[in-house]
């Protein structure tokens, strides 16, 4: 095992597509693994991976893992009451998460008093489970770190997340929660919406429905319990985007209706040029 590494026993709590991608991730730079889960089938899919030193489904065995660091990959209600579980026992190892919401954790972190630092990685797929981890899911995609105060360990995650190509970048949890909410979380809410419109007003339509639709609806098939914790979760600023959005069709929509051609034009080629520098 190399020598240099921030953390040599990391624990992963939640090992979905995304705890089960970190674990694999880690697992090729020499980290040893350990999981928890409450699925059974997942726990099963662990065990045949080879990559953990230990899995469970029981928090108390968890805890008594050798581990340096616990990394909650759980949905956001779900990742609460693991951090207060966590706080009833006064756990004192460093903890953090993969939360899309950061203002709740943070606050729950620090009212249970855990030694902790915040975390998201912008990566995923609508395809969920173990079963779909990638070693290489995170190679270039930027993690936020969201730090309470302890330089340490937000130095120790840092590494930690360079080790696999990460591109880490920091910011507050308001922050963090106002971004992507516009770039995140409303554009997810689109996406169930507009499926949710089609099916309710012509089902039959979709067996038409061509490359663009399914570009734009593919984040509609994400798991239903993550992303409803979510939107909850970052109601104030996601319902923001969603009155902003409300009064940008208007505008979209008026000008059509008043069949301004030029104005509609220059509107899709001022966002279409803007689109094509991502």
């Amino acid at each position: 095992m190399p020598n240099n590494l921030p953390f040599r026993n990391i624990g992963i709590a939640g090992i979905g597509l995304i705890g089960g991608s970190f674990a694999k991730s880690f697992a090729c730079k020499g980290i040893n693994i350990y999981g928890y889960d409450v699925s059974k089938n997942v726990l099963v899919q662990a065990v045949e991976s080879n990559i953990f030193q230990g899995v469970t489904d029981e928090f108390d065995r968890f805890i008594n893992f050798p581990l340096d660091l616990i990394y909650i990959c759980l949905p956001v209600k779900s990742a609460i009451k693991f951090i207060n579980n966590l706080g009833k026992i006064n756990y004192t190892k460093p903890v953090t998460d993969a939360c899309s919401t950061k203002g709740t954790i943070i606050k729950s972190a620090e009212e249970n008093k855990l030694l902790f630092c915040g975390g998201h990685p912008i990566k995923g797929k609508e395809k969920s489970g173990f079963i779909n981890a990638d070693d290489n899911l995170y190679a270039g995609a930027k993690h936020i770190i969201v730090s309470i105060g302890n330089k340490e360990l937000d130095n120790k995650l840092e590494q930690l997340h360079l080790m696999i190509n990460m591109d880490v970048r920091k910011m507050s949890a308001h922050e963090h929660d106002e971004i992507f909410a516009n770039v995140s979380h409303l554009p997810h809410l689109i996406s169930f919406c507009l499926m949710d419109t089609v099916l309710t007003q012509n089902k039959d339509a979709l067996s038409y429905a061509g490359g663009g639709f399914r570009d734009f609806t593919r984040i509609a098939a994400s798991d239903a319990q993550m992303w409803s914790d979510i939107f909850f979760d970052n109601e104030e600023a996601l319902i923001e985007c969603v009155e902003n959005l409300e009064k940008d069709i208007i505008k979209w929509k008026n000008t059509i209706k008043e069949g301004k051609v030029q104005e509609l034009y220059n509107k899709i080629e001022q966002v279409s040029e803007q689109r094509r520098k991502l």
